[in-house]
């Protein structure tokens, strides 16, 4: 027995030397390079002002929160190329229904806790997976985990569903709409994005020289001609990117010999059918069990809202390194603390939906801006956001919601990074 647990302890060491390396804590201080977060961001704020209104226009302000939400599909794939965003839109949004739907029939049925629990960590995993498949990107299964929490609160009835079912695809058809829409004007949008990063990574791996840089390059290259190729397969698209593919051919042969044609159109049948086989289920795993633990303490504690503390821990497994998960969880649990001084004010204000509805608005358009650059930053907003989305249903104590948040979200972070230690990566395992 001794000799069985012995590679396990040692893998449990390197993780925790890993998670407590404080290179980390200096890393969650610093902001990173973004460009073309305007677009995006703006893309997010129209798709969240026209669920509000629309809800606000037809009288269910009551459920507004829920079209809101489901609006925030328009933060997937952001930089695809229309024809395969429009398709990953298109799953997302039945995730976010489907999770919101699924949510209130079991808080309607008046399920036990630990049922609610385990619906949030299962679909935690599964969206997780879901994403990393279809390689969607941030913000990967943490905003289906809300809208979860979201379908947990307020003691539903059966006859609440149909309304917030309705509300959550309204919010989702409004959001693949106005992110699909620039295809009518600037059809090669995003081949241009990506062509002018490829152009910018070349120049400073030749000027740099190094290892690292000539890598980052090459991959936002073959991301260009992954860009290209499924433009060049419709007429609209070939034409509209004819020249952004003769200058990727430039640039990329100014890395080496010259480059082969483009590959084959990437779909998204064909992206799941080879990232699903080749998933990682350790970190799934990890996260499963993160947020059971996670949301059945919370639960234990007193919260209402235990899906946060799963939330919590899926915001910081949900990324590609040990390190990354500390810097994350170190900035989302900083960065709650100070936006609840924000948010708490604002939701004892009562403000009028009109102004609740504009912050709403505003503060996800800030996010956007600000998110790619400091994930911790970025929580100054995210976190009011949050709970006046939560308000527009016009329950809860605000001071109550306010801790609960903070609280669960210190809950996940926390728990998230013992997980990474219990449930090392397979290098911890490697090096021990």
């Amino acid at each position: 027995m001794t000799t069985t647990l012995a590679p396990l302890a040692s893998a449990a060491r390197s993780a925790a030397r890993d998670v407590l390396d404080p290179a980390h804590l200096r890393a969650a201080l610093r902001t990173q390079p973004a460009d073309s977060t305007l677009a995006a961001a703006v893309r997010c704020a129209v798709a969240v002002a026209l669920a509000l209104a629309a809800c606000t226009l037809t009288g269910h302000r009551g459920v507004a929160g829920f079209a809101a939400l489901a609006a925030l599909a328009s933060l997937y794939g952001r930089w695809e190329p229309y024809r395969r965003r429009a398709g990953m839109l298109a799953v997302v949004a039945g995730c976010l229904v489907g999770a919101v739907a699924v949510s209130s029939l079991v808080a309607a049925w008046g399920a036990p806790a630990v049922g609610t629990v385990a619906l949030a960590a299962a679909v935690a995993a599964g969206t997780a997976a879901l994403c990393t498949a279809l390689r969607s990107g941030p913000p990967g299964a943490t905003i289906v985990v809300f809208c979860v929490g979201a379908g947990l609160s307020g003691e539903p009835t059966l006859a609440d569903i149909g309304a917030r079912v309705a509300a959550a695809a309204v919010g989702a058809a409004l959001a693949w709409v106005v992110c699909c829409a620039g295809w009518l004007l600037h059809p090669a949008g995003p081949a241009r994005v990506a062509v002018r990063r490829a152009a910018g990574a070349v120049d400073v791996a030749l000027a740099t020289g190094s290892a690292a840089s000539r890598r980052h390059a090459t991959a936002l290259v073959e991301r260009a001609r992954d860009v290209l190729a499924d433009d060049a397969t419709h007429a609209r698209g070939r034409t509209a990117t004819e020249p952004l593919r003769r200058h990727a051919a430039v640039i990329a042969a100014r890395l080496g010999p010259a480059p082969a044609p483009l590959p084959p159109r990437r779909t998204l049948t064909r992206t799941l059918r080879e990232g699903l086989p080749a998933l990682d289920r350790r970190p799934l795993l990890r996260l499963f069990v993160a947020g059971l633990a996670a949301g059945g303490v919370a639960h234990a504690s007193g919260s209402s809202h235990s899906a946060w503390a799963v939330m919590g821990a899926t915001a910081t497994l949900t990324v590609a390194s040990t390190g990354q998960a500390v810097v994350r969880g170190a900035q989302r649990a900083a960065g709650t603390v100070a936006g609840a001084l924000v948010a708490w004010p604002l939701l004892e204000a009562h403000l009028p939906f009109a102004a609740v509805a504009a912050l709403v608005v505003a503060l996800q358009l800030v996010t956007e801006v600000v998110v790619m650059r400091h994930y911790g930053l970025a929580m100054l907003t995210i976190t009011p956001m949050a709970l006046l989305m939560v308000s527009l249903a016009g329950t809860g104590d605000p001071t109550a919601l306010t801790v609960d948040r903070v609280l669960c979200t210190l809950l996940g972070a926390v728990v998230a990074l013992v997980a990474l230690v219990v449930v090392p990566d397979r290098q911890a395992r490697a090096a021990a």
